[in-house]
């Protein structure tokens, strides 16, 4: 059996996150591209604050090996990747407009 939210002409509040720029658009966009925005607000970022692998590895308060970090850095991206492709695959499928349903 399903359960239809009661209506009541407001939206439900959005619950605040630990993301500035995600809690500053919330309220103009779905909280899917919300989320997606801020991740790519964080990615960009680092693209410009992010140092040498070697600074990097400096970085580390414990030891840590080159293949080590190279290792912790190629797996977080094929994470990045995967949730990514997760997340767009049943948008890669042009939609019907008249319908909104996939095209067969």
């Amino acid at each position: 059996m399903t359960t239809s939210m009661r209506i009541t002409g407001h939206r439900p509040k959005r619950p605040q996150t630990d993301c500035a720029l995600g809690d500053r658009v919330a309220g103009i966009e779905t909280p899917m591209l919300t989320e997606m925005a801020a991740a790519t607000f964080h990615l960009e970022r680092l693209q410009s604050t992010v140092g040498t692998p070697e600074q990097e590895l400096a970085a580390y308060k414990a030891d840590m090996t080159a293949d080590r970090h190279r290792d912790y850095v190629l797996g977080a991206a094929d994470r990045i990747r995967r949730a990514l492709g997760t997340l767009t695959a049943p948008y890669e499928t042009p939609a019907n407009t008249d319908t909104g349903q996939a095209a067969a």
